[in-house]
């Protein structure tokens, strides 16, 4: 995964579910890049121009990167959902299998429901979408480099961060409770893995999204405080400015 921590999703431009059988067309220098979510039984091979072969299958995440052409070769349908996005980012194809995917799946259906009934914030949805999947990615790799018992006990409640920072209500207590530990307990392991504490770790991943959605000069400061998941515009930027320095009127001048 190629600096996609870094990355700054300029456009959401399609969120869609891909009925069993559609979608197989030759792609010729894709416009923008894409996330692929095979569901059961879908499984098929994408032919690239440059000799590349991919095979994803069912319950499996692949990446499309802008520019790339290929064909796809049906094996079994089963439907699909993608998500296209503009993003400042430079990567080959890739395919990645999640334990848990029923919260991969619900990060789909969620962009696929805004997108479909033109949701006043479809397109915020949809590019929030796309960073909590990069955020699954990232937190389903480390998981393969990261086996001790402490890290596992707490998984369940990374991956509902993952999916869930911006929602308003997330909270400590549920998180732990999601563990099946104390609070208390939940703290101390969560900070000593990533030396801060899980409340911290929140407001910065709510932070960075709000400063991407800022450089992305799409939306007000309203818009972005909302969808970061702050309630009042005003508590936001007091929380921004005290973190970032500036206020987010000014980052998003500034940038």
């Amino acid at each position: 995964m190629n600096n996609w921590e870094k990355a700054v999703v300029s456009k959401a431009a399609l969120a869609l579910y891909i009925a069993p059988g559609k979608g197989i067309v030759p792609h010729y220098d894709r416009e923008y890049h894409g996330f692929v979510f095979n569901l059961e039984n879908e499984e098929k091979n994408y032919l690239f121009s440059d000799g590349k072969v991919m095979h994803t299958g069912p319950w499996e995440l692949f990446y499309l990167p802008k520019g790339s052409t290929y064909k796809i070769k049906s094996i079994k349908t089963g439907g699909c959902f993608a998500i296209n996005f503009d993003a400042e980012i430079s990567d080959e194809p890739f395919v990645l299998a999640f334990r848990n995917k029923d919260e991969l799946h619900k990060i789909f259906k969620n962009a696929e429901k805004a997108w479909r009934e033109g949701d006043p914030f479809g397109e915020i949805t949809v590019m929030k979408s796309v960073y909590e999947i990069i955020l699954a990615i990232k937190n389903e790799r480390m998981k393969k480099y990261t086996p001790d018992a402490s890290f596992k006990l707490i998984t369940p409640a990374i991956e509902r961060i993952s999916s869930s920072f911006t929602d308003k209500d997330i909270s400590v207590a549920d998180l732990a409770e999601l563990c099946g530990i104390s609070e208390s307990y939940f703290r101390r392991i969560f900070t000593e893995k990533f030396g801060m504490t899980p409340k911290e770790y929140i407001i910065n991943m709510r932070m960075n999204y709000a400063k991407q959605l800022l450089e992305s000069k799409q939306f007000s400061v309203l818009d972005v405080a909302l969808a970061s998941g702050y309630t009042e515009e005003c508590h936001f930027s007091r929380e921004f400015t005290r973190r970032v320095g500036i206020s987010p009127g000014q980052y998003k001048k500034d940038r």
